[in-house]
């Protein structure tokens, strides 16, 4: 398949008074399209335009957003890529509820700030992606102006900002059609237009992005250090690559600056920049050298345990320019280091074996041992089974087999191994089939997944934070209503012939005296944690500010389909709100769902239709949106608990009497799932 690349790269240095000149814009640009000319395996699969100053009009953007970038078929890659001032403008009474602060975010013309002008808003530009979105290609965003993101150098600063426009604008000037005006005006259920798309933004919207002087040119930080990064690259880098080497970079080289990452689906983050298929890739941490020390980008709410009795995490270091199979390899590590310290966010970390470090240098390194024991596992069954898994367990950071007591227990039995609950036997994921090193290595690598989700479960605020349990309120809320119980139960309702699945919204509140960055987990009952309720993982409250998840849409928990056919009629999650006086990035903590065991389905009347045979093929289970005064930073965690139910007109056959009849049938060919429970953790 032929992949077509669609750039619309806008660079603005010189604007219309009242709003001052910048001076890296257009040589961002010139950069990054001669880095898409000379990177393109077939000039003539790529079509970039590009709007420089006065070419970069308000009506100009938005005409060529639509006839050029629009042109992207599926499977093609669109790029826009803008470069120039970021502000804000004052919002209509409309968006308050999704804009905690009244503003919008903007990107400022060339004529924006002419009496006739006006910013391209946040919302608008969603408009505009979502409208190229409709054929499906993969699209990048790449922002390097203030409010996307932040970051400063001590020589030569200017800022990408220009002051807000206090200008409130009416829904007719907006991009939104007649009818989404309508629908936006007459309903609180309103949902911004919401296209598939990546966003790599130079700063937070609370920060000032930073032009520095580099090699004799005048450079956005962020846009030099992406690019430089790129060009670095032993072959492709996926998003979450490229993205993690800027950020070190533009951080310890940059003063107060911190680009963001955002998209609409986190696989995304896993495709190579500029196209391709999803990659496997090994976890590493990024070393890099900030504010005097060397560190790395994951602390104690990624996990990483404090040191203790003269025991720490060990890394080994690689180039960053390593590929994937070369962190597997021990013997290709450049050097070693120890963490020294750890922090909510970040580790610090001793590096030993590498001469000649310097400051801007940037490694990758994964853990080669932690300080704590890991979680304990009891082995029973088969002898020749458990010989092999105790093989796997040996390299393993995360679980060890203990002849103790441990809530952990794997069953080697009939040429099958099982996870299951040691208080009472019931399985916890599928089960494996057959004794190989292979399955051996997958019954292991289960086994660690189920021990980080409950490692991210246990995580419960520290002893000595400042920050009060109540610093940020999560508040729940269906049809109006606050919910206020401490575990929240929301059923399916009858509605005619059909269940009517229960929505909620959540609401999060800053009620101190200080700006709190909050991350909100979503864990589910399949040992999956997602960071999706705010798309960049998290976002910043100031005292007093208020937002709400999603965007204000619902909130649908799920009973899936499938499981309720087999009896199971309720389900689990875990929101679990982490609130820290430092940003730090939640989608480190997400991995996938694992497989649960399999129950014997029973048959359940519905319609044969075409569309429901469809829909009952694709299962959902994460919830969704359908119909500076301290040496240290803080974090707090607290939790709800909501239950989803599903009732059935008929009650099913007691789960213990079908689990038990089904293993007879199936020679123990499947088990019992656990009980479920919604639940949300707040901090």
């Amino acid at each position: 398949m032929i992949r077509h690349i669609y750039a619309l790269l806008v660079g603005i240095d010189e604007y219309l008074a009242p709003v001052s000149a910048l001076k890296g814009c257009v040589n961002d640009v010139v950069a990054i399209k001669a880095y898409l000319e000379g990177r393109v395996e077939s000039s003539d699969h790529l079509h970039v335009q590009t709007l420089f100053n006065q070419e970069a009009t308000y009506s100009a953007i938005v005409a060529r957003f639509r006839s050029h970038l629009r042109q992207a078929k599926n499977g093609d890659v669109v790029l826009f890529y803008y470069a120039g001032h970021g502000s804000q403008e004052r919002t209509p009474r409309e968006f308050w509820a999704i804009e905690p602060d009244h503003l919008h975010e903007t990107l400022v013309c060339y004529d924006s700030r002419t009496p006739t002008g006006k910013d391209l808003a946040d919302k608008e530009l969603a408009k505009l992606i979502a409208e190229v979105a409709e054929n499906n290609p993969q699209i990048t965003i790449v922002l390097d102006c203030c409010h996307s993101g932040s970051g400063t150098r001590e020589i030569d600063v200017t800022v990408r900002q220009t002051p807000a426009d206090s200008r409130v604008r009416s829904l007719d000037q907006f991009l939104f059609s007649q009818g989404e005006i309508e629908q936006l005006t007459s309903t609180t259920e309103w949902t911004m237009p919401r296209g598939n798309h990546v966003l790599l933004s130079a700063c937070r919207d609370r920060e000032l992005a930073r032009e520095v002087r580099i090699d004799g040119q005048n450079r956005g930080a962020f846009s030099y250090y992406l690019l430089d990064t790129l060009k670095q690259a032993n072959g492709s880098l996926t998003i979450r690559e490229l993205f993690k080497r800027t950020h070190a970079l533009v951080s310890s080289k940059v003063t107060a600056q911190s680009p963001q990452l955002e998209a609409t689906a986190s696989s995304e983050l896993d495709q190579p920049f500029l196209g391709g298929t999803i990659v496997e890739r090994s976890a590493y941490f990024t070393v890099s050298y900030l504010e005097n020390h060397w560190t790395i980008d994951a602390g104690a709410i990624h996990g990483i345990p404090q040191p203790s009795a003269g025991e720490t995490t060990s890394l080994a270091i690689f180039p960053f320019n390593a590929r994937t199979s070369d962190l597997k390899e021990r013997s290709k590590a450049i050097g070693e280091a120890q963490v020294t310290e750890v922090l909510p966010q970040r580790s610090k970390v001793k590096i030993t074996g590498i001469a000649d470090l310097e400051p801007g240098q940037v490694f990758k390194a994964i853990a080669t041992s932690l300080p704590l024991p890991p979680k304990g596992v009891v082995l029973v069954g088969d002898m020749f089974g458990l010989d092999l898994a105790r093989t796997a367990l040996q390299s393993s950071l995360y679980v060890k087999e203990t002849q103790d007591s441990a809530e952990l227990k794997l069953i080697a039995r009939n040429n099958q191994y099982w996870i299951t609950r040691s208080i009472d036997d019931r399985p916890l994921v599928s089960l494996v089939r057959s004794y190989t090193s292979e399955t051996a290595s997958q019954i292991v690598h289960r086994l660690e997944h189920i021990a980080r989700w409950q490692n991210i479960l246990e995580l419960a605020s520290p002893a000595i934070s400042r920050i009060q349990p109540d610093a940020v309120q999560m508040q729940i809320y269906q049809n109006g209503r606050e919910l206020q119980e401490l575990e929240i139960r929301l059923s399916y309702q009858q509605d005619k012939h059909r269940l009517k699945q229960p929505s909620f919204k959540i609401k999060l509140k800053n009620t101190s005296n200080e700006a709190l960055y909050c991350a909100l987990l979503n864990l589910t009952d399949r040992y999956a944690v997602t960071a999706g309720l705010f798309e960049a993982g998290g976002i910043w409250l100031n005292p007093g500010e208020e937002v709400w998840a999603l965007g204000n849409q619902p909130i649908y928990p799920t009973v899936p389909e499938k499981r309720w056919k087999q009896g199971i009629t309720e389900t689990r999650d875990i929101l679990k709100l982490i609130v820290a006086t430092t940003e730090f990035d939640a989608t480190l903590l997400e991995q996938a769902e694992i497989d649960l065991p399999a129950l014997p389905t029973r048959t359940v009347s519905r319609g044969q239709g075409t569309l429901n045979r469809l829909m009952n093929r694709v299962q959902h289970r994460a919830l969704r949106a359908i119909p500076e005064e301290d040496e240290y930073d803080d974090w707090v965690t607290s939790q709800i608990v909501i239950t989803t139910v599903r009732p059935r007109a008929n009650a099913p056959i007691p789960v213990a009497e079908r689990i038990a009849a089904h293993y007879v049938e199936a020679d123990c060919d499947s088990g019992l799932e656990s009980s479920r429970v919604v639940t949300a953790i707040v901090d």
